[in-house]
C-alpha cells in the first residue's frame, strides 16, 4: 500500500513501510521476500534504496498479496477453529454436529471475504488514501 502511495517515483525504505504500517522489521523482511520473489516488488540497494511496486498496482488485488503473504490456504468446509488446527478436539459430545450445523455459515463468509478481497485493488485503495482529507495539527 505505501509502495502504491509512492507512486514509483523513488524507492520506500523499510523504516518508512516500518513507521507506516507499524509492522515488525522482521516480519516486513519476510513479506518483502515473498512480495520480491513473486514480482510484486522491486528492490533497490544502496543510499537512497528501497522498495518499488513493480506492477501496475490496478492489476494486483488484496486476495493476490493475502495468498503470497499467507500463502494460498486450501478451501474447506470447516468451521473457523477446525481451520485453526483443533479439529474439534477436546469438545463436548455432540460439538461435531453443532459445527457442521454453523461449517456453511463460515464457508459463505469466507466466499464472500474472499470476493471482497480480490475484487479490490491496491490502486483503489491507494486512490481512495490519496482522496481522504489530511489533518494537521
Amino acid at each position: 500500500m505505501r509502495l502504491a502511495l509512492a507512486d514509483g517515483a523513488a524507492p520506500v525504505s523499510a523504516r518508512d513501510i516500518v513507521a507506516f504500517t507499524g509492522v515488525p522489521p522482521k516480519f516486513l523482511e519476510q513479506v518483502m521476500h515473498d512480495l520480491r520473489r513473486a514480482g510484486l516488488v522491486e528492490s533497490r540497494r544502496g543510499k537512497g534504496g528501497g522498495y518499488v511496486i513493480a506492477r501496475d498496482p490496478a492489476s494486483v488485488s488484496f486476495a493476490d498479496v493475502v495468498d503470497l503473504v499467507d500463502g494460498a490456504r486450501r478451501e474447506s468446509d470447516a468451521a473457523p477453529s477446525d481451520a485453526a488446527g483443533s479439529n474439534g478436539m477436546g469438545r463436548t459430545q455432540g460439538g461435531d454436529q453443532a459445527e457442521a450445523l454453523v461449517a456453511p455459515v463460515w464457508r459463505e463468509v469466507r466466499e464472500c471475504a474472499r470476493a471482497i478481497l480480490g475484487s479490490a485493488t491496491i490502486a483503489d485503495a491507494a486512490a481512495r488514501a490519496a482522496e481522504a482529507p489530511m489533518y494537521y495539527i
